[in-house]
């Protein structure tokens, strides 16, 4: 890729350099690239009468042309004239050199030095000898899309027209050229701001994913914590469970003991002949007996402290309105031993031998118990 060539301000005129050993060609030179027709040949003189009687005035006339004309006589010369416009940021759209331009180097080797100094410029080798063919100059002088020949002798036009196409090529390269580099410069921006995008939501993606991993991770943990806590907390029940069954077993155990181990004797005792004193005892102790079962009878009457424990939970199912086949399912007995627990029931409270409604009696007692 070429560098970028050195471009002169927009309102200065096509620099061109002319290299010639010649001081009359020089002349022409500069006649015809700056419309000055002082001492122009008798033949461009004639040709120039034809045009006037062949076009009119105003299509026959030119544009004026606008050039800044470097004339040097020597290879060596044109190429330092070159190496100065490129330092001084004024280069050369177009150079006309002759290939030879004795006592000093020929042209090709003023092309090849001017190349390497300046790529942009358009290189215009002028010759009247065809001892130098063409090929070997493009060998020598490059790229070929910059080098054009003119055969000796040329004619006004022609130098004109090689002056103003050559110098709009060059001013077209020079802006498609600038074109290129400011959309380069906006490409590189834009890629920029990508790369800045796309590494913001690399950054970003890689922030989600180890924030993911992260509750990833908290979520096994707090499944592992459920499953402990599960455990602990069927351990619980088990355990409240189980204390629950004790508990009713304790009840029952003291139930039993105060009905059946302790009343009885207490009632013989009333009985017997007892002094004041001990009358006043049994009945403390009794009182301090009803004390101690008052808790385990929350929801039974005062009359089934005769009852044995597995009367009490009967008599309880009975006054929530079990049925017997249902009370002998949860006891997990038959319906023959409920039934007879039924008939015990009733004879402990006083009604075995009446139509008394069971559950109706022993919700009387529950409130009269409760109201106690």
């Amino acid at each position: 890729m070429l560098p970028g060539p050195t471009l002169p301000a927009p309102d200065c005129p096509p620099r061109i350099l002319i290299a010639d050993d010649e001081p009359s060609v020089l002349e022409a030179y500069r006649q015809i690239l700056t419309n000055d027709q002082r001492s122009v040949n008798p033949a461009d003189s004639r040709l120039n009468e034809l045009e006037s009687r062949i076009f009119s005035p105003q299509t026959s006339k030119e544009a004026p042309l606008a050039f800044d004309l470097c004339l040097c006589r020597q290879g060596p010369e044109a190429v330092a004239a070159v190496r100065q416009a490129v330092e001084d940021n004024a280069p050369f759209s177009v150079a006309f050199l002759d290939v030879r331009m004795p006592p000093g180097p020929d042209g090709v080797w003023a092309a090849t030095q001017v190349r390497e100094l300046d790529p942009w410029v358009n290189i215009v080798m002028v010759t009247a000898y065809s001892d130098l063919a063409p090929d070997e100059i493009g060998r020598q002088v490059r790229p070929p899309e910059r080098l054009l020949y003119m055969q000796k002798p040329f004619h006004t036009h022609e130098i004109q027209q090689f002056a103003r196409a050559l110098s709009a090529k060059w001013g077209a390269e020079k802006t498609l050229h600038a074109a290129n580099q400011h959309l380069d410069h906006l490409v590189q921006e834009r890629t920029r701001e990508l790369t800045l995008a796309i590494e913001a939501l690399e950054l970003s993606n890689q922030q989600y994913r180890q924030t993911a991993q992260r509750l990833q991770e908290a979520e096994v943990a707090l499944a592992a914590k459920a499953e402990d806590l599960l455990g602990t907390n069927q351990a619980l029940q088990q355990m409240v469970k189980k204390n629950e069954e004790d508990r009713k077993e304790i009840e029952e155990k003291v139930l039993f003991a105060i009905h059946e181990m302790v009343e009885p004797y207490l009632d013989r005792l009333e009985k017997t002949p007892l002094a004041d004193a001990q009358e006043s005892f049994v009945k403390i102790v009794r009182a301090n007996l009803q004390e101690i079962a008052a808790p385990f009878l929350k929801e039974l009457g005062h009359k089934y402290f005769r009852l044995s424990p597995t009367e009490i939970n009967i008599a309880n199912l009975i006054r929530q309105g079990v049925s017997t086949k249902d009370i002998a399912e949860q006891l997990k007995m038959t319906k023959r031993t409920v039934d007879f627990h039924r008939d015990r029931i009733r004879e402990k409270i006083g009604i075995k031998n009446t139509k008394s409604n069971l559950r109706a009696v022993l919700q009387d007692l529950e409130d009269e118990f409760g109201d106690r």
